[in-house]
């Protein structure tokens, strides 16, 4: 993990969003991508009488070294390791370097976004009226950043998610959308909304606002806030108890299912990709571990009962059948930016594809391209990016990144639509739509769908594809390989 990450993925994304406001000034046509000749039935290409179908395409021993990996993540506690509860990596995150700091950063980012001299830079509610600066003035307020913040790892800010959360830029639930006028912008690009934190994942506090409604934490993924009703304290005989159960095996959800303790209080939602500590096993149902908050605001520990349908015992297996299975409960789900209303978007589609076999992806694109061995085309030709991923790729196996976007390479296939039924890359993906080459217009897909990476596209000629020399990256990283260093 780069030290200090998130730091930089706040400053990049809000540089990299008024670098796009400043590219393109057309007003903006949405047109509805039409996918009718592309089959989204998983067994069209995920096939089962295929001979590999159950069969492993990891070693054991390979799954059980990245499971260790996505443990120190969510679950250890060592000083050395890699969650909100681990001393060197929440100091990452407090401090960059010694020019930059968390607090710094925060100012930074809502002085950006507070910008009333470029229309191109203005910024919108969901009713189309820009904020004024009376808003900014509210939510600078609420943020206390004159305030005295401990710059440095201290146990008792140590929590834990005990409702779904969403990170937010700053502590608001309102939109801050472009102008719908410009091309990728205005809805559903809401540029305050970071990701989603599932029950269960561990917190670090930084500070709270002024009104007590939101608290400014690190989480495994990201910096930002969340609501403060949504988090309880953890101590020592928490994390021993919780640890405990997670060094014996951890459950992962493969499909959305509510979570209902033993007295039958409804607890929240379990979306795909959520862990939890195993307790028991009986032979329908796993009996896992949940936080919840007493009226002091700590962590308590309840057991909900999970359906083995629902979830699995990490690391899964991954065999093609295994990963068919987890497709079938996200193929077609709706797009939704920074997981948005609690759906996913690309990165978040392969992080919560991958949890189940153990796997660890960070929460973008761009972090997610370091999680394998990477293999950089950023100077090749189209048609060279094509011709090395069909003969290069690891089907299931292989990420495809280009700049903002990520996708699953699933193996080679006859194009459905040619006469000539040439062999293309068929790709499983999240993705809310695609551009044209003069980058004016979209064509919305709006959802995960099977999607072959074509150089050109029959229903629309003029669309930028996949492969285009003009993006300027273009990268393949294999999770079955280990990142080089």
């Amino acid at each position: 993990m780069a030290v200090g990450r998130f730091f930089v993925y706040k400053l990049f994304k809000f540089g990299l969003l008024l670098g796009i406001v400043n590219f393109v000034s057309a007003t903006e046509l949405i047109n509805i991508f039409p996918m009718e000749s592309y089959n989204q039935d998983v067994s069209a290409w995920i096939k089962p009488d295929a001979p590999d179908y159950k069969q492993s395409l990891l070693s054991a021993d390979y799954q059980k070294q990245r499971l260790q990996e996505f443990y120190q993540h969510y679950y250890s506690n060592a000083d050395s390791g890699l969650s909100p509860w681990s001393r060197d990596y929440v100091n990452s995150q407090l401090v960059k370097s010694e020019s930059i700091n968390i607090i710094q950063t925060e100012r930074l980012v809502l002085a950006g976004f507070n910008n009333p001299i470029d229309v191109k830079k203005t910024a919108y509610g969901e009713n189309y009226i820009p904020y004024k600066a009376e808003w900014f003035g509210k939510i600078g307020r609420n943020m206390e950043l004159d305030k005295p913040v401990e710059l440095s790892y201290t146990a008792n800010k140590r929590a834990i998610a005990v409702d779904n959360l969403l990170v937010r830029t700053l502590p608001t639930h309102d939109p801050l959308f472009y102008s719908n006028k410009i091309a990728g912008e205005g809805y559903p690009f809401d540029n305050l909304q970071e990701t989603a934190i599932f029950i269960g994942m561990p917190l670090y506090i930084i500070k709270q606002s002024a009104d007590k409604e939101w608290s400014l934490v690190i989480a495994s993924d990201d910096v930002g806030w969340v609501r403060t009703s949504g988090i309880a304290m953890v101590d020592n005989k928490f994390i021993a108890t919780w640890q405990k159960a997670a060094r014996k095996d951890i459950v992962a959800t493969v499909a959305q299912s509510s979570l209902i303790d033993s007295s039958g209080v409804f607890r929240g939602m379990a979306y795909n990709g959520s862990t939890f500590p195993l307790a028991n096993k009986s032979e329908s149902a796993y009996e896992v571990l949940i936080p919840v908050a007493d009226l002091k605001r700590n962590a308590q520990i309840v057991k909900v009962t999970l359906s083995q349908s629902d979830g699995v015992i990490m690391p899964l297996k991954l065999t093609p059948e295994n990963m068919a299975r987890i497709m079938r409960n996200q193929i077609g789900k709706q797009y939704g930016w920074g997981s948005m209303f609690f759906n996913y978007d690309c990165s978040a589609e392969t992080k919560a594809l991958f949890a189940p076999f153990g796997i660890y992806l960070p929460r973008n694109s761009g972090f997610q391209s370091l999680a394998g061995k990477t293999v950089i085309l950023d100077n090749l030709s189209s048609a060279e990016r094509e011709q090395y991923l069909l003969k290069n790729g690891h089907k299931l196996l292989t990420l495809v990144q280009i700049p903002g976007h990520i996708l699953l390479y699933l193996g080679n296939y006859a194009n459905p639509n040619s006469a000539g039924h040439e062999l293309v890359a068929m790709s499983y993906q999240n993705i809310w739509g695609m551009k044209t080459n003069a980058n004016d217009t979209r064509y919305v897909i709006g959802g995960s769908v099977f999607l072959p990476l074509l150089a050109q596209y029959p229903e629309q000629t003029d669309l930028m594809s996949f492969y285009d020399s003009a993006r300027s990256k273009f990268r393949l990283v294999y999770l079955d390989q280990f990142p080089e260093n």
